[in-house]
């Protein structure tokens, strides 16, 4: 079974300067996963970022994501995982919640 995040884990704070100039953007990251579910901070890597701070968002709120670990043949397993983060401001201008749609490879 593929690494999946738990639905309880923390999520990137939308960052005040740019939530302030209505600045709207995305990340994609990559990290492993070990076998503990928790993300190896060595391994994070940006792929992709609108700004910098929206990717300093993710990488702070790294240690405190929590993952169920991958299986293979009903053992735990690392796993690579890559994954979106949305930042969207609502229409009345307040900040949603970063949205974040996981995909996994390796």
């Amino acid at each position: 079974a593929p690494v999946e995040r738990d639905p309880t884990s923390a999520g990137p704070a939308y960052p005040e300067a740019l939530r302030a100039k209505n600045v709207e953007g995305e990340v994609i990251a990559e990290w492993i996963v070990d076998t503990t579910g928790r993300a190896d901070e060595r391994s994070f890597r940006i792929v992709e970022a609108t700004h910098p701070l929206f990717a300093q968002a993710v990488r702070d709120v790294l240690p405190a994501m929590n993952f169920r670990p991958a299986e293979l043949t009903g053992r735990r397993v690392r796993q690579l995982v890559r994954q979106q983060f949305r930042f969207v401001l609502q229409i009345e201008g307040r900040p949603m919640a970063a949205a974040d749609s996981g995909r996994t490879k390796g």
